[in-house]
This record gives structure tokens, C-alpha cells and sequence, in this order.
């Protein structure tokens, strides 16, 4: 992939655009743009957004009120420079009506067809079957392209900071908005392009987590945008959101609505995974501790985890391990999985390259580290992946070492000097408690199983468990009954020390 893929994607942009300007069939798009939202109604998706009514009422009024519903945008699309093709058995009206019966309050639909293999003829398609609001989601770089959006049906269109300079983007959302009354979805990914986004005069702006320049993700990049924000700013969250945590962790920051559209279209059906969304981030996680099975090998214990509840699953590939999977295998596994489950990589004393290398074949964006691993490798690591530093409890640990791990998460777990997971052995709780006011999110492990998981809940209020031998049969294979006992005895916990602890 080149260096700078947005950049490419731009030049092929203006060549399509010179044709279009050339093209004596697209001189009245214009026109027929103005026509077409004559009768629309204005500013669709800002409205659906903040639940602002049909009638006339201010922005800001309406922007300040509370919604309690977890607003999100589904996207259509077949496939993508960095993920390659998605899906390509659904139709774009069939992932319509489901994401619409799965009660998403807007469909953005990709309509470049060289890159995500789109068109403008999809958004119309979808147009005809929905009434909800529809964002084209493209590279913008000419008013000629939002006149064929409004004409195709289109009630907002996105437009992408890092391909406009200034005076184009200024130029360009205000024919959206003060033209034809539809939205335009400015999207930043930086501090620099977020000051000028404000200073367009977007109301709309979305936080991309994945840099279009090299397509790497990270969460962080809403974190750190959104305390950046005017507070009357509508924000949007979009790319790299694989579970409903995500969703809560972002809207306690201020996030009012979220971009989702790979993990849904891979899933076996989109609706479901919706609803799954939507139903997992409007439960109140504050006192729900997340659950994580570790050295899972197959599809079907997978299968189990997910269908029990667990919220993370851990695939080891640490070759001396006896729970070591193939990333192929897990790859199989990871396409299956549901919206509101998070794969993870585990790696023993891996170069970045290396894991880099596995967790792509394996398709996991989650990797856990255990071994000699540096603040500066789990930084590098967390522009692309959500990081797990896994710390032992030996005698040399100290509390105070997580702090060198603050923009990741950690799990504790108890010393073996040869096993990497799986060891049966508890770690030291007192340690784990201590630790846990130095980083943002802890996760316990060791020696865990349906009879003590209560226990150790109560003495370390952790934020997470992860469980492996202690719900196994045989290395690597799961005890179903197991499996239900112990989530059941995590659930039935009462961590309510949890409550004001930080979430993601």
C-alpha cells in the first residue's frame, strides 16, 4: 500500500471530476440537485442526530438537549484499500432494509467505485427502498459531486479536511448546507484539522480513527479530539468501533453519534449485529466488569464464548504454547464473530513486524503482550491496534510500573517461569489492587474460575477478568458448563467500586 494512499485517492478524484465538467449529460446536475430538494427535507441527518423535531427550532437548542438513544450511522460498503473486499453477497438495498429494521438513524453509503467498489447508482438504490437519512460517503472535491449526490437523493455528504484546503472546504460545505439544505459530515483526524473544521463552519464533525493517510486505527484519536472540541459541537466517532464498550466509553466523553460499517457488514447478519450495538451500549455498563476467554483454538468453543456473553476472546500465538492457533484458523473464526465481541492476539517477545504480520492474517485488531515489551513498542503498537500489556505479580513487580503503561490497557496475571497464560496459579490481589489506580483500565488474570472469581472481584474491583485453564477440560479445549459457570458467577458479582472507575 503506498505510503499515502489519500493522496492517490484525491488525483484519481480530479481526473473523474474533469470528466463529469466535460460531459454535456451532467451540465443541469445542478439543476436537478435543486429539484430534488425542493420538497427534502433540510438538514436530515444533524435532525436525526439530535433528535431535533421536523418543525423549526434553533441549533444550538436542540444540539444542547440530552438524547438517550445511541444514534448510529450504518454504512454500506463492499470493500476497502485496507481491508480488501468486506462482503460481496449483499445487495445494497438488502443491507439497507435490515440496517433500517436494526434501527440505525442514518446510512451512510460509500460511492467511490475504484477503492470501495461503490457508485452513485447504490445511494439511489437505497434512496427508493428508505426514508431514513442518507450521507454520501466519498472523496468530495468539486461542488459538481454534492449536485449529483442531492440529485441521486443524498441528505449529506461527507466532506474529508486532510483532501481540502481551506478556502475549498469553507466553499464546498457551505453549497451543502446554505444551497441545498442538506448536512455536511466534515471529517478531521487531526488537531490542525479540527480548528479547521470549526472555522469552516461545520456543524458536523466526525473523528475518523483511521489515519487516510496509512489507514492505521486507533481509538485514541477520538479520545484526544473530542476534549479538543467546541462543547456545542456535534461530534461523530467513525471507523474502528468493534463493540458496544467502545460506544459507551466514547459518548461519556461527548460523542453523540457513531460511524460503523465494517464490523456490521461482516457479520453474518447485519441487523442482528445492529441491534446487538445498540442494545449493548444502551445498557448501563458501570457495573457489568467485562469477561475475557483466553487460549480459545476453535470455532465452536468460540462459538460458546460468544453465545454465553463474553466480550473478549483470546487466541494465543505464542508457539510454545500448547493453546497456540494458526492465524488462519483464527481468521475463520474472527469473521464469524459478533459485533460486540473483540478478538485478541496474544504474542510472547514479538517484534512489531511480527505481530503486525499475524494479527492482519488473523484479522484481530486487539494485541496483548506478554514478555520484554517497552512503553515505546505499546505506543507505536496502539496507533494501529488496541494494546493489553500483560504484567506478572513476581517479586519483583511493583504497582507503580504500570504507570509506564498509561495509554494501554493491562492485565495482571501470575508469575510462571515458563507459561505464558494458562498457568492455574492466582496472582497476588493486593498487587492487582495497587496497580489499579495507575492505569486506565485493568484487566485480572490467574488461577481463575467459577469459585473464586467473586472473590477476586471484590478484593481488586478489576474492569475485566480473563479466564483460561480454569474453564478447560484439556489445554485449549473449553468446558462448556464451565464456560456458563463461571459467567454467570462474574455477573452475579457486585463490583460497584467499579462504578466511578473509568471505561472503555
Amino acid at each position: 500500500m503506498m505510503a499515502n494512499i489519500l493522496s492517490e485517492i484525491v488525483d484519481r478524484k480530479r481526473e473523474i471530476v474533469a470528466r463529469l465538467r466535460a460531459d454535456p449529460a451532467t451540465r443541469d446536475f445542478r439543476d436537478r440537485g435543486l429539484a430534488a430538494r425542493a420538497n427534502a427535507t433540510p438538514h436530515a441527518l444533524l435532525r436525526a442526530l439530535v433528535g431535533m423535531p421536523r418543525c423549526p427550532e434553533s441549533f444550538r437548542e436542540s444540539a444542547q438537549r440530552a438524547d438517550p438513544t445511541f444514534k448510529i450511522i450504518a454504512e454500506f460498503k463492499r470493500r476497502s484499500p485496507s481491508a480488501g473486499t468486506i462482503r460481496s453477497n449483499l445487495s445494497a438495498t438488502d443491507v439497507a432494509t435490515r440496517y433500517e429494521r436494526g434501527g440505525a438513524c442514518a446510512i451512510s453509503v460509500l460511492t467511490d467505485e475504484q477503492y470501495f467498489g461503490g457508485s452513485i447508482l447504490d445511494l439511489a438504490a437505497i434512496r427508493a427502498i428508505t426514508a431514513l437519512p442518507l450521507l454520501r460517503k466519498d472523496f468530495i472535491i468539486d461542488e459538481i459531486q454534492i449536485y449529483e449526490a442531492a440529485a441521486a437523493g443524498a441528505d449529506a455528504v461527507l466532506l474529508i479536511a486532510a483532501a481540502l484546503n481551506d478556502d475549498a472546504l469553507a466553499k464546498l460545505r457551505a453549497t451543502t448546507e446554505e444551497e441545498l439544505g442538506l448536512d455536511a459530515l466534515v471529517e478531521v483526524h487531526t488537531s490542525e484539522e479540527l480548528r479547521r473544521a470549526v472555522s469552516a463552519g461545520a456543524k458536523l464533525i466526525g473523528v475518523n480513527n483511521r489515519d487516510l493517510r496509512t489507514f492505521r486505527t486507533s481509538l485514541e484519536t477520538s479520545e484526544r479530539l473530542i476534549a479538543e472540541a467546541p462543547r456545542d459541537q456535534i461530534m461523530i466517532s467513525e471507523s474502528g468501533l468493534q463493540n458496544p464498550k467502545s460506544l459507551c466509553h466514547l459518548r461519556t466523553l461527548g460523542f453523540r453519534g457513531f460511524l460503523i460499517g465494517e464490523a456490521l457488514i461482516r457479520a453474518r447478519d447485519p441487523e442482528t449485529a445492529l441491534r446487538d450495538f445498540i442494545a449493548g451500549a444502551t445498557t448501563d455498563p458501570s457495573n457489568q466488569i467485562q469477561i475475557k476467554i483466553c487460549g480459545v483454538t476453535n470455532a465452536d468453543d468460540a462459538r460458546a464464548c460468544v453465545d454465553l456473553g463474553a466480550d473478549m476472546i483470546g487466541f494465543n500465538f505464542y508457539p510454545a504454547s500448547p493453546r497456540y492457533v494458526e492465524p488462519t484458523i483464527v481468521r475463520g473464526i474472527v469473521d464469524t464473530l459478533s459485533a460486540g465481541t473483540s478478538a485478541v492476539g496474544v504474542f510472547v517477545d514479538a517484534e512489531p513486524a511480527e505481530i503486525r504480520k499475524v494479527a492482519q492474517i488473523a484479522g484481530v485488531r486487539c494485541v496483548q503482550l506478554h514478555g520484554h515489551v517497552t512503553p515505546e513498542s505499546c505506543s507505536e503498537l496502539g496507533r494501529e491496534f488496541r494494546v493489553i500489556r500483560a504484567l506478572s505479580t513476581d517479586e519483583r513487580f511493583q504497582a507503580e510500573q504500570t504507570a509506564a503503561f498509561s495509554h494501554c490497557d493491562v492485565l495482571i496475571d501470575s508469575y510462571h517461569p515458563e507459561l505464558r497464560g494458562g498457568t492455574g496459579r492466582t496472582c497476588d490481589w493486593s498487587a492487582a489492587r495497587a496497580a489499579l489506580g495507575y492505569t486506565r483500565f485493568l484487566i485480572l488474570s490467574g488461577g481463575l474460575d467459577a469459585d473464586n472469581v467473586s472473590r477476586a472481584i471484590a478484593a481488586v474491583m478489576p474492569h475485566a477478568v480473563d479466564v483460561c485453564s480454569g474453564v478447560e477440560s484439556a489445554p485449549g479445549v473449553k468446558d462448556h458448563l464451565a464456560l456458563e459457570q463461571f459467567i454467570s458467577a462474574v455477573r452475579t458479582a457486585s463490583p460497584t467500586a467499579n462504578a466511578s472507575l473509568s471505561r472503555i
